[in-house]
């Protein structure tokens, strides 16, 4: 089997899945936008051939290397990059080459906040209600029928960049006047937390892993103040967010695919209960260290888990939830009461992982993170605050 792996460089964690296709027995060959001398060790070990292409949005010259290679080992079996940014070169790299897989123009079904609707719709899930504006006008018709605020974003985005709340028309005037030109998908304000449903499919597209994170706050919100982003996992998902996130898998119907579906926790105005409500999907392995989190709470790896589903048909180790997990930021510019060598002694024996964070991440993960696990979530949410409290 040859697997082309797009990417494998960034995130830096993409050698593990590399790494485990070939304990697997697959011949990965990859491109990339980092010369080969920079890799690392681990990645080179685990490629059969690395193509170094300095600019990969130029698909012309991804379309010559994949090409390249074809040449040196054969037909591709499968394509991917496991990295939002990359599921179009995918998806034409698939349509050119004959590749199986999620094909161009479909793919725009899976990335197009605006085209997720239809299968929220499908999953019979609740979402915001939204419109495709172009001018102030057309935003104006949707804010005098649905009020203040309203969020605005790419419509084919990723994350929370360039995302922004609209308060009243004279916010909304001044981003008409300045957005850039792509096209923008304006929502109602959802008032709730985030939850998602993150999880692996395989060839006939039943789950063999699914979990959850509950986020403390929303990225958006941690991007625009400036603040830190904290999440954790249960062992016991909500009912109520499992067969939403099914539903949604199944009018979807993706196959051997990872992928992270969020929805917001919001109270019904009707009925003053809680409920779902989805706000949009992502066809890859969810990003923010969760994979690691699942591993601590978990005990699987969620990598090897990936390369046994795609080379086996399912994995080959228990998926069920043994304790609680949790993602903790921290960021420099604030004054912590404990310091980092304190928060590494006190809480060691349920300390999963912790490293500094580099790059254009920062923004939304922290200069630093703490993985931490425990059975107790009382007991979770206390090492939350300790690592958490400022001065």
């Amino acid at each position: 089997m040859n697997f082309l792996y797009l990417s494998p460089n960034f995130p830096t964690y993409g050698w593990k899945f590399c790494h485990f296709l070939k304990e697997n027995g697959v011949n990965v060959i990859a491109i990339g936008d980092a010369p080969y001398d920079s890799l690392q060790k681990e990645l080179k070990e685990d490629l059969a051939e690395y193509y170094y292409c300095p600019n990969m949005t130029d698909y012309d010259a991804i379309y010559k290397a994949t090409a390249c290679l074809i040449s040196h080992h054969g037909r591709i079996d499968y394509v991917r990059s496991n990295n939002e940014f990359w599921l179009i070169t995918e998806a034409k790299l698939r349509n050119d080459f004959n590749i199986p897989g999620i094909r161009y123009p479909e793919i725009l079904e899976h990335k197009q906040k605006s085209a997720m609707k239809a299968y929220f719709k499908k999953a019979k899930v609740d979402c915001a209600k939204y419109c495709l504006p172009t001018n102030f006008d057309e935003g104006k018709a949707f804010t005098d029928e649905n009020g203040f605020p309203v969020v605005v974003k790419p419509d084919d985005g990723v994350g929370a960049c360039s995302t922004y709340t609209l308060h009243n028309e004279q916010e909304m005037a001044e981003f008409f006047a300045t957005k850039p030109d792509v096209q923008y998908i304006m929502e109602e304000f959802i008032d709730g937390h985030v939850e998602t449903f993150d999880g692996m499919t395989d060839a006939n597209g039943d789950i063999v892993f699914c979990a959850s994170q509950i986020y403390h706050q929303s990225l958006m919100d941690t991007v625009v103040n400036d603040d830190c982003i904290m999440y954790h996992n249960e062992p016991v998902m909500a009912k109520d967010l499992e067969k939403a996130g099914r539903a949604v898998v199944k009018a979807y119907g993706i196959k051997e695919l990872y992928f992270h579906f969020e929805f917001f926790r919001t109270i019904d105005k009707k009925t003053g209960k809680s409920k779902i409500m989805a706000l949009e999907v992502n066809m890859r392995p969810p990003g923010g260290m969760i994979t690691e989190i699942y591993e601590a709470s978990h005990d699987v790896n969620i990598y090897k888990l990936w390369a046994d589903t795609l080379v086996f048909g399912k994995p080959s180790d228990d998926t069920t939830p043994k304790r609680y997990s949790a993602y903790v930021g921290r960021k420099y510019r604030f004054s912590y009461k404990y310091t980092h060598e304190q928060i590494c002694d006190w809480l060691k024996d349920h300390l999963y992982q912790e490293d500094e964070i580099l790059g254009i991440i920062t923004a939304a993960m922290g200069n630093h993170y703490y993985l931490l696990y425990s059975d107790n979530l009382e007991e979770l949410q206390e090492m939350i605050n300790l690592v958490d409290e400022r001065v």
